[in-house]
């Protein structure tokens, strides 16, 4: 990503929604009156061209926009911390429930109480391999999935964004703080990750998070159905 700060959308003088035409057709027409070669200034040319780059590719916008949602979280400060009633899962504990984990985790190794997976999406040492990008189940912006933000509380329902090694992004009626651990189960992944960013987007919120731990299907049986 672009080490530029400055916020691209505003270069673009479009909204953080704005579709990708609409994109497209405000760096046209600036870069039109900024360019050198048509006696534009040079430095703005390449900010407009850096904004272009960043929102014009979707796997480079959506990490701009978690970056952004990021940012955001921490300027407003305790606004967005996490409950200090709830504090940070000692070691080797499920992060879901706290219970102490099992003296080995395989990849299908759950969560006695909770039921979460446990496997790690990363895992340390020298012998560690990371999980398989391949193993990751491809989602539609068209699918829904239940997520917990305890592990004793009712699952609300969200809707898909993206499923990564890096992360999950959903949809959801629900405002989230930053460090929140949360639980989400689709069709062919369960995960444990914990929230880095959450916006507002017209009546609902971008919740971006980062993959603790996770358990994905090798067939479609799915896991929705295997819940806390």
């Amino acid at each position: 990503m672009t080490t530029n700060r400055r916020n691209h959308y505003r270069l673009l003088h479009v909204q953080p929604d704005a579709p990708p035409e609409v994109i497209k057709a405000a760096y046209r027409a600036l870069i039109a009156t900024r360019h050198p070669d048509v006696g534009g200034n040079e430095s703005e040319a390449v900010l407009l061209n850096d904004a272009y780059a960043v929102l014009s590719n979707p796997a480079k916008r959506a990490a701009y926009d978690a970056h952004r949602a990021t940012r955001a979280a921490w300027r407003q400060g305790t606004a967005n911390a996490a409950p200090a009633a709830r504090p940070a899962p000692p070691a080797h504990a499920c992060l879901m429930c706290h219970l102490g984990l099992p003296m080995q985790v395989e990849r299908n190794t759950r969560c006695a109480r909770c039921h979460a997976p446990l496997a790690p999406v990363r895992v340390t040492g020298p012998r560690a391999k990371p999980m398989d990008r391949r193993g990751i189940p491809r989602v539609s912006k068209s699918d829904w999935a239940i997520m917990h933000v305890d592990w004793q509380s009712d699952a609300i329902d969200v809707r898909m964004r993206d499923l990564s090694l890096d992360g999950i992004s959903v949809y959801s009626g629900l405002e989230l703080p930053r460090h929140r651990v949360v639980r989400i189960v689709g069709r062919s992944f369960d995960v444990v990750a914990t929230v880095v960013g959450c916006r507002r987007l017209d009546a609902v919120f971008t919740v971006h998070a980062s993959l603790a731990s996770a358990l994905f299907a090798e067939s479609t049986g799915g896991f929705v159905s295997a819940i806390a």
